[in-house]
């Protein structure tokens, strides 16, 4: 009997085959996001554990940093550094395996186009000593090509702007790092682990394609190209043995325990040697390294919240068209526990049916995401962060574990229907008590007056109010991710580029050379342009709650405002300007780092710049920053940790431009115009990505509302038909489907804007970390845009409810009323 009972539910749900098909796409769709994103998140975890080891094909990544942010040391004083290190070390933590140093400084590439006309290119150049630690990469890939640089004449180049410089191994190009320019022959193109997210100094994107390079000579080389001495160096990186733990930003736990009495070591031996603004960073503090493992992480911590979102707008449905099902079983129900069916088989046969649409959806899922979700994502990854997937895999245990979420979901949401089914009394149904309804007194009173049409409408929509409330959560939640992902994008572009555009007056940001300022002054002098000096230092630190050291960039302005004709405005959202001269200092932070310290305003903190210390008071917060920045008045600097300028911000004369003169001063240049564009192009590939989540979400809208849609006209088939026989036009019949859906759309949009909304909060509290703070400004456009996608997808599927009313047997439908 229980095997006739499920062939039977089978045929019923056959029958609803649209609907049927409907829900297993949302299962399908759950299965395959998840695995597309589980497969990027497990593929790229063993590209990255690959590439930081220290092996013949890893880069060896140091586990920590020591930065110089002005000045040099001579090859003495960094070999004395690397000694005393190693003296009274701390005899818990782990040895040093390698102290080495490294010259890197920024600079210009002088780059001829393909119409001959000289090119000024923003870049940074390494000069690499033994090679040992944070080795230049060149995988066995059609990337790269190569060898690393072994004479003073040779230089890598990174793979990221080869191709848009059109250059390769064998080509000359010319560099300059502030004392004039020299000719070098390309070697090989590869990658380094400061740059493998390929974003000039100080930015969260990339530059635009072929404004930004980055370059890996020989020490001897760099040392010639900027006019210094031999062995001269402002980093020292530090391997120990063995991979200690280092402290992540994302978390309130302190993970660095092995690293931190080597860190206080290392800071001691600076502060003893008079290089007081030498700073000490970990992994955790690197933004290159830790960008990409902030990106691993969220994806690593989204791909089980996807399956199991799409695959609970799935569970709605199913629940809901379980229940449908159900009523219009009711009889043969009834009539099966008349002939002593026991109530358990009736619940299996029930039961089994989401596990049947969960398996069939499951396994097209998986097979979608094995073939082409995986491959899809690695695309876009290679695409955006520009490094190579050398070995693609599939990590099984990670397919198990997202069916495994889709199966359990689905199961649980086939126990209360089936529940209901094993508990129908026979003799209210076979007496027909089961259908009779009396409709709401108070929706009866309210619709008295509106026109028929009208009234019927309202009525028939609001008789399964808790179905209705199930189909507006299921809508809402097939926009979260979709709509939450647009409107992070929109509140960060916002913010981000709006800062840029309006906030940052100059056009041209010139770094300066151990020289000095002098010389760009003379130039902007001499060319009419407008200068403002700056100090931008990017090792400071300061203690949260916790006593965890946490990092920010010191920024040193000429002077403070709100808007005028400052060349760097700031986005007061709070507070005071400070005031030059006061005891305390006064500071503005950005509102990321008052909000991650809870720093009140008003309220004294000690930061350490370097190892210098210096208390300030909090007097307004700022926004506009993706990195924590606290701002100070550029004497306060120059005072405290003897820092000179580090930058000139220039605003050129209408019609002016950069020219060679003034990179030949100067030790890089970055155009605003370069950065801007940067961030266009960056967000041009992430529309790429963005479609993703738009077929995703429209996909499951447009199933949850035409399942809905089915539904109801099945329910009201014999009302319908009746309607028809008693000389209701299908015109006036169609309109009113027209005006139902209308309502839906509109209320499911809403409750979409809404999950997206409150979506994107969670969203941006889950990647917001000390190292990257994202505040979420609502959009009025984007809310807009989210609420007509769910009204148009509604309204575009009315014509299947109004062919289905045009092709009803009347007949076979009011003749059911006989029974």
């Amino acid at each position: 009997m229980s095997f006739l009972l499920t062939k039977r539910l089978a045929r019923s749900l056959w029958r609803t085959k649209v609907r049927l098909i409907a829900v297993i796409l949302m299962v399908v769709v759950g299965v395959f996001g998840g695995i597309a994103f589980g497969g990027y998140a497990s593929n790229v975890e063993v590209l990255y554990d690959n590439i930081y080891a220290d092996s013949d094909d890893g880069v060896n990544l140091p586990d920590i940093w020591v930065n110089l942010p002005a000045g040099t040391w001579s090859e003495e004083e960094s070999q004395n550094l690397c000694d005393k290190f190693e003296q009274d070390f701390p005899s818990d933590s782990p040895s040093i395996d390698k102290c080495e140093p490294r010259l890197v400084i920024d600079g210009t590439l002088f780059h001829t186009d393909k119409s001959g006309e000289e090119v000024l290119v923003a870049a940074v150049w390494h000069g690499i000593d033994e090679g040992d630690v944070d080795k230049v990469w060149i995988p066995d890939h059609k990337c790269c090509d190569g060898r690393v640089a072994q004479t003073s004449s040779e230089i890598v180049i990174d793979t990221h702007v080869a191709e848009d410089l059109d250059i390769s191994v064998g080509s000359s190009v010319s560099l300059g790092a502030g004392e004039g320019r020299m000719d070098f022959t390309v070697v090989g193109l590869g990658y380094q682990s400061s740059h493998f997210w390929f974003a000039p100094k100080g930015s969260l994107f990339p530059a635009e394609a072929g404004t930004y390079v980055t370059g890996y000579l020989t020490d001897e080389g760099l040392e010639k190209l900027a006019n210094l001495t031999p062995g001269s160096s402002n980093k020292l990186l530090i391997d120990l043995e063995g991979t200690p733990a280092f402290d992540l930003p994302t978390t309130d736990d302190f993970e660095g325990e092995e690293l931190a009495p080597v860190k206080a070591h290392v800071m001691e031996v600076l502060l003893d040697e008079d290089s007081g603004t030498a700073t000490v960073n970990d992994r955790g503090e690197t933004p290159s390294v830790e960008f990409l493992r902030a990106d691993l992480e969220g994806a690593q911590r989204s791909f089980p919240a996807v399956t199991a979102m799409l695959v609970i707008v799935a569970s709605i449905t199913i629940i809901v068209s379980l229940q449908r099902l159900i009523q219009s079983q009711s009889r043969e129900i009834a009539i099966m526990r008349t002939l002593g069916v026991p109530r358990s088989s009736i619940m299996i046969g029930y039961m089994l049916a989401p596990l049947a649409i969960g398996l069939i959806g499951s396994v097209i899922g998986v097979l979608l995401g094995v073939f082409l979700g995986i491959r899809a994502m690695l695309d876009v990854y290679e695409n955006i962060i520009g490094l190579p997937i050398l070995n693609e895999s599939i990590d099984w245990s990670m397919v198990l574990e997202i069916m495994a979420i889709a199966m359990v979901i689905v199961f649980l949401s086939g126990i209360r229907p089936a529940w209901q089914a094993s508990r129908l009394r026979p003799l209210d149904i076979l007496g027909g008590q089961h259908e009779v309804r009396v409709g709401s007194k108070f929706l009866q009173n309210l619709t008295a007056r509106l026109p028929t049409t009208v009234g019927l409408t309202i009525r028939s929509s609001m008789r399964k109010p808790v179905r209705l409330s199930l189909t507006f959560i299921a809508v809402g939640l097939s926009m979260l991710i979709y709509g939450s992902m647009l409107m992070f994008t929109g509140s960060m572009t916002d913010i981000l580029v709006g800062n840029l555009e309006e906030r940052q007056q100059w056009d041209v940001q010139a770094f300066v050379p151990e020289s000095g300022p002098d010389r760009i002054i003379a130039w902007s002098n001499e060319n009419n342009a407008t200068y403002e000096l700056v100090i931008e230092y990017p090792f400071g630190s300061v203690k949260d709650d916790s006593g965890k050291s946490k990092p920010f960039t010191a920024v040193g302005l000429e002077k403070f405002a709100t808007e005028g004709s400052s060349l760097r405005l700031v986005n007061l959202v709070e507070g005071d300007l400070p005031a030059e001269g006061s005891q305390p200092v006064q500071v503005l932070a950005d509102e990321g780092t008052a909000a991650l310290l809870d720093w009140e305003l008003n309220e004294e903190r000690l930061l350490r710049l370097g190892t210098m210390e210096i208390n300030v008071e909090l007097v307004g917060t700022t926004r506009g920053e993706i990195y924590r920045t606290i701002y100070f008045h550029r004497t306060v600097l120059e005072e405290n940790i003897e820092v000179e300028a580090t930058g000139v911000y220039l605003k050129l004369e209408e019609g002016g431009s950069v020219d060679g003169e003034l990179a030949d001063v100067s030790q890089g240049l970055i155009e605003k115009k370069n950065l801007l564009s940067g961030i266009e192009q960056l967000l041009e590939q992430q529309a790429k990505f963005m479609a993703v989540f738009v077929f995703l979400g429209i996909i499951v809208a447009v199933a949850v509302l035409f399942n809905t849609l089915v539904m109801n006209l099945a329910e009201r088939d014999q009302e319908l038909a009746t309607l028809r026989v008693l000389g209701a036009s299908t015109t006036r019949l169609g309109s009113m489907l027209l005006g139902e859906n209308f309502a839906i759309g509109l209320i499911g949009g809403i409750f979409g804007a809404i999950f997206a909304y409150f979506g994107t909060v969670y969203l941006a509290s889950t990647f917001s970390s000390w190292t990257f703070y994202i505040v979420v400004v609502p959009s009025p456009n984007v809310m807009l845009f989210l609420i007509l996608t769910v009204l148009i997808i509604s309204l575009a599927i009315t014509p299947y409810g109004i062919w289905r009313l045009r092709n009803m047997n009347l007949a076979d439908k009011v003749k059911d009323f006989s029974h």
